[in-house]
């Protein structure tokens, strides 16, 4: 009996509150606002700035010079480090999550490092120098709204100097040698989008370079040295600026 008492006063409130004279016109609420998703498409320009590490090795291939100390085969390496800065431009293609494009890299460096023979009479000091770097990638990427996680690989081109000098007695001399090497990249990074125009990105670049043949001898003569800078290692920030906006 209770149940059934429970039952039909609930049948009462619900017919007395289907009868036009007690219904009360309740504000309907807003629709919630759903956000648009980020649009990685288009153009964009921007700039970076980070660190880089690597190793020359050197190799003598000849050496008719009155200040060389080295003979072939003679060998040794040294480390190179030091700062990289410049800009990018890029496009990128949005299909859902995906992001595919493409991007040219132009940055002024500063990796540099120096040695001091251990063959001869163990006084020429040798210099190799990162000067300037081009990469041009392709890139491909995973979206989820403002964040982009992405891989690249591609082309890279750097201008590498080599220098030798003796400063120390009876013979002196020095020699230097400017090189564009090619090769190849292949990097990974996160972009995070801080306004719809707007990105900071942080990335990090492997650079597998070609060696090449180095002539840094003086009028005394031919100081020819192989010098290879085939492992370069760049972590960068980037701030790009992109010319689309929201969907």
């Amino acid at each position: 009996m209770r149940i059934l008492g429970i039952m039909m006063a609930a049948a009462i409130a619900l017919g007395i509150a289907a009868q036009p004279s007690f219904a009360v016109e309740m504000p309907l609420k807003a629709p919630a606002h759903v956000a648009s998703a980020y649009n990685w498409s288009g153009f964009y320009v921007g700039g970076n700035v980070g660190y880089g590490w690597s190793t020359a090795d050197w190799t003598n291939e000849d050496d008719t010079t009155l200040f060389g100390d080295a003979v072939p085969p003679d060998s040794f390496s040294n480390r190179m480090t030091g700062l990289v800065g410049g800009g990018q431009i890029g496009f990128n293609f949005q299909n859902g999550n995906w992001v595919l494009g493409v991007e040219a890299m132009l940055d002024a460096a500063g990796l540099k490092g120096s040695q001091t023979s251990t063959f001869g009479a163990a006084d020429d000091q040798f210099e190799s120098r990162l000067k300037a770097l081009m990469l041009f990638t392709g890139r491909a990427g995973y979206a989820w709204n403002n964040v982009l996680a992405y891989a690249k690989a591609g082309l890279a081109v750097a201008d590498i100097e080599a220098s030798a000098a003796d400063n120390v007695g009876p013979n002196t001399g020095s020699g230097s040698d400017s090189q564009w090497l090619a090769g190849l990249t292949v990097g990974v990074g996160f972009e995070y989008g801080v306004t719809p125009n707007l990105s900071v990105a942080l990335e990090y670049d492997y650079i597998h370079l070609n060696s090449a043949s180095y002539q840094l001898g003086d009028s005394t003569g031919s100081y020819r040295w192989n010098v290879g800078v085939s492992d370069i290692n760049l972590v960068l920030a980037k701030l790009n600026y992109r010319f689309n906006g929201l969907h």
